[in-house]
């Protein structure tokens, strides 16, 4: 790792850098400075630059421990999950997930076309195959299923595994970058329909109103909706630990579980919930902009050129055709602009990215479908990398 300005161990330095180039983002769109384009994506694009600058550690090392970036991971995804989702009653999201979970397999299936075009574009030599394997399962679900495809493949232990987990986490973050600015050009815009009955979201790219804030924004519902947030996500914890030891899953159930969990006490105490919703999800949206902060970290442009062009193409390629797919297949069966990103989010980023991005268009009704198919990913990417690697081996 090259020498950064701002070291690693300078955990406070570097939380208020994140949370600054948050705000930048709320900002922005709260007052138009962007234009058209997201304030999501220009906090990514800070922190991004931040990184690729040495200014500050990057996110994608996994030889450093940054503190900073560890209680996002760990803390402030997890909590921020639940205080979206306040509002997630099942009646009303049944049909969207429907929606978005036929255009999640469409994305799926562009991913395996992808890899499958890359493996026999590029020579990679006798692991190609795995290669294609380890990208269809991060392309499907994300990072649990690039290792659980790697292991199962014995590909830990190739000299080309570094390579391909950089490539991947760098392409990644490129890959959202690209979704939250497609919004922004006329051209794409212009194919998609513009009102969106399924989510009853007109004109999308323009945010819907923010609503008044209650009257009664003290600091009860503030409280209240953290303690509820917190109490979510230790007892999903304990469930999770309890599960995987005892079934012997090979994945963090944590997520599922949280979303669950949250899912059940929004559908029984719906009263109780509604009193913080407003509050609830204003905090979730804020920790969100957080983590994608820290999505931004992990895109250092540096590092990606330093590896191999036959595995960067091979990533560009996968990622390209399911682009296409995706969008094309969207706009045949009359899907908004915003359905095909948020799908294509859950695709590539999973459950924790695709969520803010809903939320963001101002799709509330979209946070809880955007979660589940994300967590779909997880239980199919696994067994379609493998599956496809095997066919290709």
């Amino acid at each position: 790792m090259s020498q950064v300005l701002i070291q690693p161990n300078q955990t406070l330095l570097l939380v208020t850098i994140l949370v600054a180039s948050a705000a930048i983002g709320i900002l922005g769109d709260k007052y138009h400075w962007f234009g058209k384009v997201s304030g999501i994506l220009i906090t990514i694009l800070i922190t991004a630059i931040l990184t690729t600058m040495d200014i500050i550690p990057s996110a994608s090392d996994q030889s450093i421990e940054v503190t900073a970036y560890q209680f996002v991971y760990g803390y402030l995804v997890p909590i921020s999950i639940p205080l979206l989702l306040f509002n997630a009653h099942l009646k009303k999201i049944i049909k969207e997930s429907g929606r978005l979970l036929l255009l999640f397999l469409i994305g799926s299936f562009g991913v395996v076309a992808g890899a499958v075009l890359s493996f026999f574009l590029f020579p990679l030599g006798i692991e190609a195959y795995k290669i294609a394997a380890v990208f269809i399962g991060t392309y499907t679900g994300g990072s649990v299923n690039f290792m659980a495809v790697a292991a199962t493949f014995d590909f830990v232990q190739s000299p080309l595994f570094t390579t391909v987990a950089t490539v991947d986490n760098v392409f990644t973050n490129l890959f959202f970058l690209l979704l939250f600015l497609l919004p922004a050009f006329p051209v794409i815009r212009s194919k998609f329909i513009t009102y969106d009955e399924t989510y009853d979201v007109q004109a999308p790219l323009q945010k819907t109103e923010e609503p008044a804030m209650s009257p009664d924004f003290t600091m009860v519902p503030l409280i209240g909706s953290l303690l509820i947030a917190l109490l979510v996500v230790i007892l999903s914890r304990w469930l999770s630990d309890l599960l995987t030891s005892n079934l012997a899953i090979g994945i963090d159930l944590e997520i599922l579980l949280i979303t669950l969990v949250i899912t059940l006490i929004a559908n029984l105490f719906p009263r109780l919930l509604s009193r913080f919703e407003e509050v609830a999800f204003q905090m979730g949206m804020a920790m969100m902009f957080v983590f994608l902060a820290t999505i931004g970290a992990a895109c250092d442009l540096s590092v990606m050129l330093q590896t191999s062009f036959f595995i960067i193409g091979f990533a560009i390629v996968t990622l390209t055709v399911h682009l296409i797919i995706i969008l094309i297949a969207g706009k045949q069966l009359k899907f908004s602009l915003e359905e095909v990103l948020i799908a294509s989010m859950a695709n590539a980023g999973g459950p924790s990215v695709a969520a803010p991005m809903a939320a963001n268009f101002g799709m509330k009704k979209a946070v809880t479908p955007a979660i589940l198919v994300g967590i779909l990913g997880y239980a199919i990417g696994t067994f379609l990398g493998v599956g496809t690697g095997i066919i290709l081996q």
